[in-house]
């Protein structure tokens, strides 16, 4: 599932409309806004309130760790990509991040390697048939997994295929496979729930501010750009009406200087015969 990038464009839809105008090509937007209500109706219902009960139960340290847990799981797939993208340094520290955190990192739940000066990075196969040239085509919503492409959908399908974890046969494989499944969901959807609902709050329209802000990103991810819910902008720090002028000092700091006292001005003389008021 790419539901972590589907819910970082949620977390800057208001963000992607304030600084850029991206094209979409839309050829199904009616089948698409079909699929956006629906899936919002099982995100309203459904895995939203899961998720705010998983919030208040769980302290913020275990959420991390669940979180830094999935991701290390992912490592195959992002070294795959790495690997096709002809990034050898990058490859080599997901080779890296994946043996320090699966052993000191006791099953990647602590994200030691980052501390290692290691960072983490996303790599999926709709982000590679990008590298290689490939335009991202029109534009799709999914049942369930929401925002994306004809190449990104593509590249979905292969991702599930290159990562060892989903045909791998142990004992408990099928049940480990489902609980990794829906961990990873309920995890990502607490992590974008005071985004979602700015968004849902805030936009006139949701549905374009979400397809605007995905091209957005896929492309920046194409680009090794930002994809991290983490490194986007909140919508508390957009200005609601324009944007502000950085040569305007903010009215909390404190003037370098006190400001020169105003000098009187002399009274003029009015000229002969005129009369007061007119």
């Amino acid at each position: 599932m790419r539901m972590h990038f589907v819910l970082a464009a949620l977390t800057v839809g208001l963000a992607g409309e304030a600084h850029a105008q991206a094209a979409t090509d839309d050829p199904f937007e009616k089948f698409n806004r079909a699929m956006y209500s629906f899936n919002e109706a099982v995100d309203k219902y459904a895995l939203e309130p899961v998720a705010r009960g998983y919030r208040a139960i769980t302290p913020a340290p275990f959420r991390e760790g669940v979180g830094n847990m999935l991701h290390n799981l992912k490592s195959p797939v992002i070294f795959a990509n790495d690997v096709l993208q002809a990034a050898p340094t990058r490859a080599g520290a997901t080779v890296a991040r994946f043996g320090i955190n699966s052993t000191i990192g006791i099953a990647g739940i602590f994200d030691v390697a980052s501390t290692m000066g290691l960072e983490k990075h996303n790599e999926d196969f709709g982000q590679t048939l990008g590298r290689w040239g490939l335009a991202a085509g029109p534009y799709l919503v999914l049942p369930l997994l929401g925002p994306s492409s004809v190449r990104d959908a593509t590249g979905s399908v292969v991702d599930v295929a290159l990562n060892p974890i989903n045909y791998a046969q142990f004992d408990g494989d099928d049940a480990f496979r489902v609980s990794r499944t829906v961990v990873g969901a309920i995890d990502a959807r607490e992590g974008a729930l005071d985004a979602v609902q700015n968004l849902r709050e805030s936009s006139i329209d949701p549905y374009v501010s979400i397809r605007t802000t995905y091209g957005i990103l896929r492309e920046s991810a194409v680009r090794n750009g930002l994809t991290n819910v983490q490194d986007l902008p909140e919508f508390e720090e957009i200005p609601s009406q324009g944007i502000s002028d950085p040569g305007v000092q903010p009215s909390n700091e404190t003037p370098s200087a006190e400001p020169a006292p105003e000098q009187p001005q002399p009274t003029p003389t009015p000229p002969p015969n005129s009369r007061q008021g007119n």
